[in-house]
């Protein structure tokens, strides 16, 4: 009995014993776990940006015109005719400024100086369908009829093309804009000039170009509202048409002259005539020489600022020929590339020349610097 008890006091103190020295057990793994999930975190929200530039860079890509495409921009510009010198400094200045945005990049510009030998609308029709068709991304017209051209343009816009008007308009169509003075304004300024230079009396007459060119009917329409409606005793005798013909503007001239021998003043809705050599209209010459004839012109081209130095031409009511292309094609650009808005008429400004101030507009002229505002005509 007493070998059964001492052995198992020996299990008992064994048993304890190696309890005591038994290693711990490990901690557990899950305290680790935030850690290695952290990394997952922070990449996400970089695999959800990557995505998003895609959608922009196309959006941006769907917004470009399609006249960008190939990276040339091609504008024909139309004036009412090719035999009409006034539109040549419109003509240098879409190819100035064609030549500028070239350069500056990054798309080519070129302007396209085409149009009717003569003022027809229905040659100039033809011109239109003809760039249509020949696929030119924008168009800026002259336009010979405000009626006429509605059509032509309209179908260019229907195209894809995008249309403005200078100098003469055709506001029933689809253009974007026109650029160009309120002809009806340079009207009333012709007429204003006239009865400071003439007074309150007398029988005068009016040239035009193509009747019913809207340009011209506004200038009329200015001209006759001023005088109608407030000097009585100055009487529109006649209203003669040269179709912007330069030989026929002098025979029409001619024959007002006989037909009305005491007329005492012109207005020259265009300067038609006086690119004609000098003695072409000797009954005109002698009486504006002998000062009882005043003749008021619109536009300021050198060789009417040479008239008014010699005393034949008293007013002078000009346009700004250079922007009628440099303007257009800058605004078209800015249709082109920024899709940019304009209003229904872009006002061009005017330029009123009398004795007072012709040499600073010749100065302009020989400087070809037009930026210069004129000293005070009056």
């Amino acid at each position: 009995m007493k070998r059964i008890g001492l052995w198992l006091s020996l299990l008992i103190i064994a048993g304890l014993v190696l309890s005591a020295c038994a290693a711990p057990a490990a901690p557990a793994p899950a305290a680790e776990a935030p850690a290695a999930e952290e990394p997952a975190a922070e990449e996400a929200p970089a695999e959800e940006a990557a995505p998003t530039e895609a959608p922009e860079e196309e959006a941006a890509a769907e917004e470009l015109h399609p006249a960008l495409a190939d990276g040339k921009i091609t504008i024909a510009w139309i004036p009412k005719a090719l035999n009409n010198p006034v539109f040549e400094l419109g003509r240098d200045g879409a190819m100035v400024k064609a030549a500028e945005l070239t350069e500056a990049g990054p798309y080519e510009v070129e302007a396209l100086y085409v149009g009717s030998v003569a003022s027809d609308m229905a040659e100039q029709a033809r011109v239109m369908e003809d760039m249509i068709a020949q696929g030119v991304d924008a168009i800026g017209v002259s336009c010979n009829d405000p009626d006429g051209c509605i059509d032509p343009i309209n179908k260019a816009v229907a195209a894809g093309i995008e249309v403005m008007t200078w100098d003469s308009d055709a506001p029933d169509s689809d253009r974007f804009t026109y650029l160009g003075v309120s002809n009806y304004d340079g009207g009333r300024a012709a007429a204003d000039l006239l009865v400071r230079a003439m007074g309150e009396e007398g029988k005068v007459a009016l040239l035009t170009g193509v009747p019913g060119a809207l340009n011209l009917e506004e200038r009329i329409r200015g001209f006759t509202d001023v005088i109608t409606e407030n000097y009585p005793n100055i009487e529109i005798v006649t209203t003669v048409a040269c179709y912007d013909d330069i030989n026929q503007g002098v025979q029409v001239v001619e024959e007002t002259m006989q037909a009305y021998p005491d007329l005492t003043g012109w207005f020259f809705v265009g300067l038609w005539p006086l690119f004609a050599d000098r003695g072409s209209m000797p009954l005109w010459e002698e009486a504006a020489s002998s000062g009882n004839l005043t003749t008021i012109v619109f536009d300021t081209l050198p060789v009417e600022l040479e008239y008014m130095k010699d005393g034949l031409v008293q007013g002078l009511v000009g346009q700004k020929y250079w922007g009628w292309g440099y303007d257009t094609v800058q605004m078209i650009y800015d249709r082109l590339i920024e899709g940019k808005e304009f209003d229904d008429w872009t006002d061009s400004g005017m330029d009123i020349v009398t004795p007072n101030n012709v040499d600073a507009m010749i100065e302009a002229w020989e400087t070809s610097d037009f930026t210069k505002p004129l000293p005070d005509p009056f």
